[in-house]
C-alpha cells in the first residue's frame, strides 16, 4: 500500500498515537495500513485488533480495502465497527443480565420503526410537542453520570419518560447502549479488564466526534495498560455537539494517555486548490491544508447562487454546469443542513426525472421494514459488488430483531449467507417476471417471507409482519397521489443506481464522503449558523458545519440560497469577510 512520508511515520509509531487528518488526507489508507500491521502482531495469538469508525458506511468502506489489501483470514483478527456495536457484541450482548432493567432480555428499537415513532408520538402528545420535534428524540445522549444531553424543547423529564416506556417494553436505544456497556464497565471492572486483555489495539477513527461517554469507555480500557490506541481526528471538522461530542474531550484523552501527536496530514488529495483555498478562508489551519492531488489541477470556481427556489437553482444551474463537465450523477451530492429541505426537493427532481438517492428519492416512506431489506438486496442486484453482501447481512440481522425480539447472529453464519443470496436471487427472478412495482412488491414479500421461515430464520408467526410492512407501503403513496396501478418496478427507487444516482443528504450524513460536484442549499441565516446557537461554541461548529459540506467537493461547488425560506437571508458566512461571495 502506497503512503506518504507522513502517513508512513503514523503507521510505524509503536506507542499510543494521535494524528491531525484534515479532509481528503488519506485518513482511512492510514487506518487501514495500522490495522493491517497490527494484525500483523497479534497473529496466531488469541488477541484482536478493534477498529472502531463513526458510521455504518465507514465499517462498510474499512471492511472492503481489508478484504482488498489484507491477506485470506486477517478479518479474523479484526473487529470493525461503529462504538454502539462494539458495545453491543462485547458487553451488552453477555451481560445484559447483570442490568435489573434488562434481566430478561431486550429488543433494540431503532428510530425507523414503527414502535419507536408510536412511542416518540405517544410522548409527543403527552408534552404538548410538535410532529417536527420527533427527530430530536433521535439526538437525544446521556453524560456518564446518565443526565440526558437534550435539544430544545426536549426536556430532562421528556428524555427519562421516553427511556422508562421503553424499558418498560424491553426495549433499549442506541444511546442505552452505550449508556448501559459504561454501567456495567463500571460496576464489573473484570469486564473492562477482559476487553483490555482481548485487544491489543483500538483504532479510533473521527475521534473528534466522540462523546463523553465513549471517552470514559475508552479510558477505563487505557487504565489498564494493556492496550494501545491509534486515533484519528480533526478539531475542523468536529459537528456533532448536540450528541455530546466536543473538541476538548479529544484533546483531554490525548493528553491523559499520552499519546505521540506530531503527526498531521496536511495535505488534501480530494479538492482543487479553488475548493481548498475557500475551506482556509472559512476554517483558516496553522499550518495550511494544501491541495495534492488529480483535484488540483481543477479550474472550476465555486459559485454563489441565488434563486426563486432551491429546485430552480440545481435545474437551472446545478444540473448544466455537472452535464457540461460530463460528470456522472453518481458522482454528485445535493446537501442541506436539515432534512426537509431535501424531502421536499428530492420529489421535484424525481419527478422532473432526475434519478436520485435520499429524502424524496421514494414514494413511500423508508422506515418499513421490507423496504429496508429489499433496498439493500435490489441494490446489489443492480451492481452486485461483493462489499454489498455484509450490509444484506445487518440489515437482515435488524430486521430479525424487529419482528422476533431476539438477536440472531446466525446470520452471520453460513447459512446466512447462503439465505441472504437465495433472496438476492429470487429478486432478480421477480425483477424480469414482473414490470408491475406492486406485483413485484407483493410476490416479494411471500417469496422472501418463504425463504427466511425455510431457512429457520423467520417464525411463522411473524411472517405477517413482513406483508403487513408491504401494505403500509402501498397505503403511503396512495397517501402521496402515486399511480399505483401504472407504477413500475423502477419507480419504487428500490433498484436505484448508488453509481448513477444523485445523492441527496444532510451535511452530517455526508461526513466521509467525497463527491465530484457538491450544492449546498438551504444556506441561510438560522440555518447556518442554527437560530439556536448563542455560545461562542456553538457559532464555531455551525462554522466547521459548512467546512465539512464544502470539503466533500472535488471539482465543482456551488452555494445556494432561495426565496422560499422565510428568513430570507443568506448565511453571515457567505459574506466578503468570510467567503467572499455576496457584499
Amino acid at each position: 500500500m502506497k503512503l506518504t512520508e507522513a502517513q508512513r511515520n503514523a503507521v510505524k509509531y509503536d506507542g499510543h498515537t494521535f494524528i491531525t487528518a484534515c479532509p481528503g488526507s488519506g485518513k482511512t489508507r492510514t487506518l487501514i495500513a495500522k490495522l493491517l500491521r497490527g494484525v500483523d502482531e497479534v497473529r496466531g495469538t488469541s488477541r484482536r485488533i478493534a477498529c472502531i469508525t463513526y458510521t455504518n458506511a465507514g465499517v462498510y468502506e474499512i471492511e472492503k480495502r481489508l478484504r482488498a489489501y489484507g491477506k485470506t483470514g486477517d478479518d479474523d483478527y479484526c473487529d470493525i465497527s461503529t462504538i454502539h456495536a462494539f458495545c453491543l457484541n462485547n458487553i451488552l450482548h453477555y451481560f445484559y443480565w447483570r442490568l435489573p432493567a434488562y434481566k430478561s432480555g431486550f429488543t433494540i428499537l431503532p428510530s425507523d420503526s414503527d414502535r419507536y415513532r408510536e412511542i416518540v408520538t405517544d410522548i409527543c402528545n403527552d408534552y404538548g410537542l410538535k410532529t417536527k420535534d420527533h427527530e430530536r428524540f433521535e439526538q437525544l445522549n446521556r453524560q456518564p453520570d446518565g443526565t440526558p444531553i437534550v435539544s430544545e424543547p426536549l426536556t430532562l423529564e421528556i428524555a427519562f419518560k421516553f427511556w422508562e416506556r421503553l424499558q418498560l417494553e424491553g426495549f433499549i436505544d442506541f444511546t442505552n447502549i452505550i449508556y448501559y456497556s459504561y454501567r456495567l464497565m463500571v460496576d464489573w471492572p473484570a469486564i473492562t479488564h477482559t476487553l483490555a486483555c482481548r485487544f491489543a489495539w483500538f483504532l479510533v477513527d473521527e475521534f473528534q466526534d466522540t462523546s463523553a461517554l465513549q471517552v470514559e469507555i475508552l479510558r477505563f480500557i487505557a487504565g489498564c495498560s494493556r492496550s494501545k490506541f491509534f486515533l484519528v481526528g480533526d478539531p475542523y471538522q468536529s459537528i456533532f455537539g448536540f450528541a455530546g461530542a466536543k473538541p476538548g474531550l479529544m484533546e483531554e484523552f490525548v493528553n491523559e494517555i499520552g499519546a505521540e501527536r506530531g503527526f498531521k496530514l496536511l495535505t488534501n488529495f480530494r479538492s482543487s486548490e479553488r475548493i481548498i483555498a475557500q475551506a482556509e478562508r472559512l476554517c483558516p489551519r496553522n499550518p495550511a491544508m494544501t491541495a495534492g492531488g488529480d483535484a488540483i489541477h481543477f479550474t472550476e470556481i465555486p459559485r454563489y447562487i441565488h434563486a426563486t427556489t432551491a429546485f430552480e437553482a440545481i435545474t437551472d444551474y446545478f444540473i448544466p454546469i455537472i452535464d457540461e463537465l460530463g460528470i456522472n450523477y453518481g458522482e454528485t451530492a445535493i446537501l442541506a443542513p436539515w432534512w426537509i429541505k431535501l424531502l421536499n426537493l428530492g420529489r421535484q427532481l424525481r419527478n422532473y426525472g432526475i434519478p436520485i438517492i435520499g429524502p424524496g428519492a421514494r414514494p413511500y416512506k423508508r422506515k418499513h421494514l421490507f423496504a429496508l431489506l429489499a433496498e439493500q438486496i435490489c441494490a446489489y442486484i443492480e451492481h452486485p459488488q461483493p462489499d454489498m453482501i455484509p450490509q444484506i447481512e445487518r440489515e437482515l440481522f435488524m430486521l430479525l430483531n424487529n419482528v422476533t425480539g431476539s438477536l440472531n447472529f446466525k446470520v452471520y453464519t453460513y447459512k446466512g449467507r447462503t439465505t441472504v443470496y437465495r433472496l438476492i436471487r429470487k429478486g432478480n427472478d421477480l425483477r424480469i417476471k414482473y414490470t408491475s412495482g406492486v406485483e413485484w412488491l407483493e410476490h416479494a414479500v411471500q417469496e422472501f417471507s418463504n425463504i427466511l421461515y425455510t431457512n429457520e430464520f423467520l417464525p411463522s408467526s411473524a411472517i405477517h409482519l413482513l406483508s403487513e410492512s408491504v401494505d403500509d407501503m402501498l397505503k403511503d403513496m396512495v397517501k402521496n397521489k402515486v399511480d399505483i396501478e401504472n407504477l413500475t418496478v423502477s419507480d419504487l427507487g428500490l433498484f436505484a443506481s448508488t453509481k448513477n444516482n444523485m445523492r441527496l443528504r444532510t451535511i452530517h450524513r455526508a461526513k466521509g464522503l467525497e463527491f465530484d460536484a457538491v450544492a449546498i442549499i438551504d444556506l441561510h441565516d438560522g440555518r447556518i449558523p442554527d437560530f439556536r446557537a448563542v455560545t461562542q461554541e456553538q457559532f464555531a461548529e455551525s462554522r466547521r458545519l459548512l467546512y465539512v459540506a464544502m470539503t466533500r467537493a472535488r471539482r465543482v461547488l456551488m452555494y445556494i440560497t432561495d426565496a422560499e425560506n422565510w428568513r430570507n437571508v443568506p448565511s453571515p458566512y457567505l459574506s466578503n469577510d468570510v467567503l467572499g461571495l455576496i457584499d
